[in-house]
């Protein structure tokens, strides 16, 4: 019979760890939010991501979405025709190459869209309202600058990160 490891003082504590305490916040609203668009507008959480990049960045191509989104390129083609199929959005073949298709919004897409951001935003004014103002600058400020080294973190690969290459 197997015994268990004996707990480490020195290893990871999955509840203290930022990445996953910072995954539980999102999580735990994204569930009502994605449960709202699931249900009201029959969306995927990848229709939805696609749908909020077209809302801001019109005639938008597969690959600009899949940035914007961190889809890979299938799930964007799946996404994109289940919104076409809805009628929220319109795929046009690019001028040169049809795989650089142009991907709008419609009207109904719109409408839809305003309906699940008015929900996100009585998310965000929820927990946003917990905070002081001097508290939402700080993790305005804090976010600005961990989006921008977990893109390094993302860049450089694990490998850096072991190799002592990826400390600041």
């Amino acid at each position: 019979m197997k015994q268990p490891a004996p707990a480490s003082d020195d290893g990871l504590t999955l509840s203290a760890w930022l990445p996953y305490r910072l995954f539980l916040v999102a999580a735990q609203v994204a569930r009502p939010l994605e449960s709202f668009y699931g249900e009201t507008f029959g969306l995927s959480q990848a229709g939805w991501r696609i749908l909020a990049v077209i809302a801001e960045r019109d005639a938008a191509n597969a690959s600009e979405i899949g940035r914007a989104c961190a889809l890979d390129p299938f799930a964007v083609s799946r996404g994109v025709g289940q919104l076409v199929e809805l009628g929220f959005a319109l795929r046009r073949p690019g001028k040169t190459d049809r795989r650089f298709a142009a991907v709008s919004i419609t009207r109904s897409g719109r409408t839809a869209f305003n309906r699940i951001a008015a929900l996100g935003g009585a998310i965000e004014a929820r927990l946003l309202g917990r905070l002081s103002p001097g508290e939402r600058a700080t993790l305005d400020s804090a976010l600005t600058r961990l989006e921008a080294e977990s893109a390094r973190i993302d860049a450089g690969g694990w490998r850096a990160l072991l190799d002592g290459a990826g400390t600041p």
